[in-house]
């Protein structure tokens, strides 16, 4: 290797690019000890790169790991392999152009699976919900019989003692929704307040509305046929005494709850058939209708005539054909429940409802008044109101005040998760005529006119056995959110869930990678040193001389 040589000074000294590095131990040789001679600062280009951080070690990496590891459509093309060459500076032109519109193309696929996942995110927080119907056959087992509640819209008169009547209304008007019969007029509540008042006898003020209704007799009255049929294979049953009295908004009715045995046949040849006798002049009516409301409902679910049913005027048959419906809320927009155990109406005989909810509601008021402190419901539940007294006359005017100051619908009463219920269709004819009526006639002792005024005929029957269920579900759940983000990934930017972690480790390597480059570069950005040929650096004494790394030229001499 070409040097100063110390015997010739004239020797001419070697050009330092067209050496190679050597790197030599030991002490340096007497020659070395003369004071070298000063190089002239490099260029200022050269200056220029020793203060910039190569970022080619991190292209190199990060390049080498797309191709062996990232499976990502389009990172390939964003950085491509320089095929032996080093660096991205050996990449030519067109290469660089190329490698610059697929890393603009593959951003803005990024970008658009970005937005349209966006968009899946804002569908999954609005949840969308949809309903769908399931009809289910019960043909060969057949179905429960629903229960048949029947109100007479005509009040049973007292001609002895009047006031008893008026506390009947007095009680059902904190039921009935039917304005026609609620006390709302000045004259007819002052006229509720006077009898209340006056001086009455204890059998009257201790007198119920179960004394003054007397269902055990008023039913025998009411109904003057019944028949049940279950299908073709079985006989009449005689259902008179199956009717059952129960407090409604309408006041007493009487609910048929079915029997042990299914119907198994459809049709106006089977089911209930009943035949009524409203009694016009022994039950007048107050409220300016007359003749029956029948409701059709669940037999765990309670009647409610106030709400929907049939009225149906005596000199009418009306047949009417059910079927089964079902209604269920998976989703939590209706803030639905399952069931609720309410006092009045404990769940182990019936079902949830809104509407039972704020009938307990109304029961409870009465129960716990300050004033009232009274059971109106005809079953005393046990537990809390078990020793709560009957209400009884001397409560009608308390009862009166408690209707017109407690709002049901304003308690917070949840809707039902799963409901059943009966549609119905309706057809009327006249009735009764021809051979019936003479029947009627001759085994009442009464006049045509009388029957036909008084008298009716109502055929409940199953129309077919299918139970509908309305099933209302959330559509876009987490399954298809991550489903429809795959499926966004994969069309784009040909992603998967393996994907990512191949990147977490991208990104971890290439910032460890990237720690290290500007640590081994920051002190050239502090300092622009000077390379001296043969420089010696001693420390200590003359006669202690302790040699340092030098740098002399391309040599690098290691003590």
């Amino acid at each position: 290797m070409a040097g100063n040589d110390p015997q010739n000074p004239k020797a001419p000294v070697a050009d330092k690019t067209s050496r190679s590095p050597t790197v030599t131990s030991g002490p340096p040789s007497p020659e070395t000890n003369r004071p070298p001679a000063l190089e002239p600062p490099r260029s200022g280009v050269d200056r220029e790169d020793t203060s910039t951080v190569d970022i080619t070690p991190v292209y190199d990496k990060v390049s080498e790991y797309v191709r062996e590891k990232i499976t990502i459509a389009g990172l390939g093309h964003v950085f491509p392999n320089p095929e032996k060459k080093k660096g991205v500076h050996s990449l030519s032109t067109c290469e660089k152009t190329m490698m610059v519109v697929w890393a603009v193309f593959f951003t803005g696929c990024v970008l658009g699976c970005l937005v349209l996942i966006g968009l899946s995110f804002k569908r999954f927080v609005d949840k969308p919900t949809a309903s769908t119907i399931t009809v289910v056959s019960h043909d060969k087992a057949g179905l429960p019989f629903p229960a048949v509640t029947i109100c007479n819209l005509n009040l049973k008169k007292n001609d002895s003692d009047f006031i008893l009547n008026t506390t009947y209304q007095a009680i059902i008007s904190l039921y009935n929704a039917d304005k026609s019969s609620q006390f709302t007029s000045n004259k007819k509540i002052d006229h509720l307040l006077n009898t209340c008042t006056a001086s009455l006898s204890n059998s009257i003020q201790n007198a119920t509305i179960w004394d003054i209704v007397s269902p055990e007799m008023a039913v025998n009255e009411f109904i003057h046929y019944c028949g049940f049929l279950h299908g073709a294979d079985s006989d009449v049953v005689m259902c008179k005494d199956l009717f059952e009295p129960v407090l409604t908004s309408a006041g007493i009715c009487f609910t048929f709850n079915g029997t042990n045995k299914l119907a198994n046949s459809t049709g106006r040849r089977y089911g209930l058939k009943l035949v009524l006798n409203i009694q016009q002049e022994e039950r007048p009516s107050f409220s300016g209708k007359l003749g029956v409301k029948l409701v059709i409902h669940d037999g765990k679910d309670i009647a409610r005539p106030s709400l929907y049913g049939i009225s149906v005027p005596p000199g009418f048959a009306v047949d009417v054909g059910v079927r089964k419906m079902a209604t269920r809320d998976e989703t939590s927009e209706a803030k639905c429940i399952d069931n609720m155990n309410l006092p009045f109406f404990p769940s182990d005989k019936f079902q949830y409802s809104q509407f039972a909810c704020r009938e307990n509601a109304v029961a409870e008021n009465i129960a716990r008044g300050s004033k009232c402190n009274c059971v109106i419901q005809p079953d005393r539940p046990p537990g809390l109101y078990a020793s709560t007294p009957n209400c009884t006359f001397s409560k009608a005017c308390c009862l009166l005040q408690e209707h017109y100051t407690f709002h049901p619908e304003e308690i917070d009463c949840p809707l039902p998760c799963h409901f059943e219920y009966y549609e119905h269709t309706a057809s009327y004819s006249s009735f009764p005529h021809g051979q019936y009526l003479q029947v009627l006639m001759e085994e009442l002792n009464m006049s045509a006119e009388y029957v036909k005024n008084n008298f009716l005929s109502i055929d409940v029957f199953f129309d077919d056995f299918q139970v509908t269920t309305t099933t209302t579900k959330y559509t876009y759940g987490i399954e298809t959110l991550l489903g429809e983000i795959g499926g966004l990934l994969g069309l784009f930017i040909g992603v998967n869930i393996i994907n990512f972690f191949e990147l977490l480790v991208l990104c971890m390597d290439a910032t460890k990678l990237c720690n290290k480059c500007f640590k081994k570069e920051k002190p050239n950005k502090r300092t622009n040193p000077v390379e001296l040929d043969n420089v010696l650096v001693t420390k200590g004494s003359r006669n202690s001389t302790k040699p340092m790394n030098t740098v002399v030229g391309d040599t690098v001499t290691v003590n």
